[in-house]
């Protein structure tokens, strides 16, 4: 079956012919020399349509093959060769660039395109793209994931250093408050996306914060790293990544008690090369069993259990009737209990509660006390079921607010919730605009 070579990039513009002038000799007759031929983009992107994905243009549904092309202006880019018709397309980069790529960069291209969609890569192919241009392997990488099921080490020959230098920085940062990066900062732009996490966005926001000394959105980045890192293929990530990454999560859980747990089950996650899952997981949930024996007095029976996430409590509770309490408590340091006004504006913790009537995500309203936070939550519970609860992601605050689950917020305001709560909730849904789903399930409130 002979192979089909299709742009790998979103971008690709017509390439021109230029041949160079023919050099002196007995070789030649005063015409161009043989094969001395360089090129030059011209025209539109895309044939006029830049919003297409040159991959799906039908003038390249057959007869390319893969080459490298040198440029009039120095270099050489990844392009395609028509041989019949002597036509040539340059791939272009985000920027629309001829993306670099050398003779044998591009072979290594070609190779991986005759057995497409590639499960894994040579290691003369891995080494070859580790070292090309960064859209490059991307823009590959890219189209692998969304076509195949490559194995996680094709993934390591995206640009990781930048990464760990980044990593480094912001853990140095966050363990010495006012150190100066060490040279330029790395750029990580969209290069990683093919892993299927939007984890670097979340990095280069959170350094940027540390930066411009913004606390607030510090504490909004370093709740998108956290949940993100939770979620992430960490397979799909080298050893050294891995290992960078931990150690900047280990930092950060030492630096923010309400944090502390998502950041060091993260960094358990990494340390284990676990794949991406959908619910977080801390650990064994509280566990009760909503089956009590008759007693002779026929008074009401309860069940209880608890676990601690770090700076957080959970307590869950099942009475005989069918009553569940879910309680959450806190107890913070004085600095960070005096900087939640600022860095979080109201505080909502996710948990998952099952064994019981409705949606089993909610959020439970942390209001402060004397001692840090506090809130709780009263379910119905599933006669004779085992119900169980945990936190189920890092706190949230108001910056989150237009990003809840729409049924997790319905299943909230259809629990029992103390009224004071319902008021805050109320005042939360005035912040968003007319219209927001989120406004709409808290304004649905049967209790309101």
């Amino acid at each position: 079956m002979t192979a089909v070579h299709r742009p790998l990039t979103l971008w690709v513009r017509a390439a021109r012919p230029a041949p160079l002038p023919a050099q002196p000799g007995p070789a030649h007759d005063g015409g161009p020399a043989r094969g001395a031929v360089r090129w030059s983009a011209y025209g539109p992107l895309n044939e006029g349509d830049e919003r297409a994905d040159a991959r799906d243009l039908p003038r390249f549904a057959d007869g390319w093959q893969r080459r490298s092309l040198p440029l009039t202006d120095g270099g050489e880019a990844l392009g395609l060769y028509r041989p019949d018709t002597g036509e040539a397309y340059l791939e272009l980069d985000d920027d629309a660039r001829p993306l670099p790529a050398d003779p044998d960069t591009a072979e290594a291209v070609a190779a991986i395109e005759r057995r497409w969609p590639a499960l894994r890569l040579a290691d003369t192919e891995r080494d070859l793209l580790a070292a090309a241009d960064p859209g490059l392997s991307f823009s590959l990488l890219d189209r692998l994931a969304d076509e195949g099921r490559p194995e996680p080490e094709c993934f390591h020959v995206l640009p990781w250093e930048r990464v760990e230098r980044l990593a480094a920085e912001v853990t140095r940062a966050l363990r010495a408050p006012g150190t100066a990066p060490a040279g330029a900062t790395p750029r990580l732009r969209h290069y990683f996306a093919p892993t299927g996490s939007r984890f670097s966005a979340a990095l280069e926001q959170l350094a940027a914060a540390q930066r411009a000394a913004d606390p607030r959105i510090r504490r909004v980045a370093t709740t998108a790293l956290c949940t993100r890192l939770m979620t992430a293929p960490a397979d799909r990530m080298p050893a050294g990544t891995r290992s960078e990454l931990a150690e900047l999560l280990t930092a950060i859980a030492e630096s923010d008690a309400l944090l502390g747990a998502t950041a060091r089950a993260a960094a358990a996650r990494l340390a284990a090369r676990e794949s991406g899952r959908t619910v977080l997981y801390y650990g064994s949930p509280a566990r009760v069993r909503n089956q009590f024996a008759p007693t002779a007095s026929g008074g009401t029976q309860q069940a209880e259990d608890s676990v601690e996430r770090e700076a957080v409590t959970l307590r869950l509770a099942v009475d005989s009737h069918d009553e569940v309490s879910v309680v959450i408590t806190a107890t913070l340091p004085a600095d960070t209990a005096r900087s939640l006004p600022t860095d979080y504006g109201v505080v909502l913790l996710p948990v998952r509660v099952t064994g019981v009537a409705g949606h089993p995500e909610l959020y439970v309203l942390l209001v402060p006390t004397g001692a840090g936070l506090s809130g709780d939550l009263g379910l119905r519970a599933v006669p004779g079921a085992e119900i169980s609860a945990d936190q189920s992601g890092p706190p949230l605050g108001a910056e989150e607010l237009p990003f809840l689950d729409v049924r997790a917020v319905r299943a909230t305001m259809s629990a029992t919730i103390p009224r004071t709560d319902r008021r805050t909730w109320r005042t939360l849904a005035g912040a968003l605009p007319e219209g927001h789903p989120v406004r709409a399930a808290i304004k649905e409130d049967p209790q309101s």
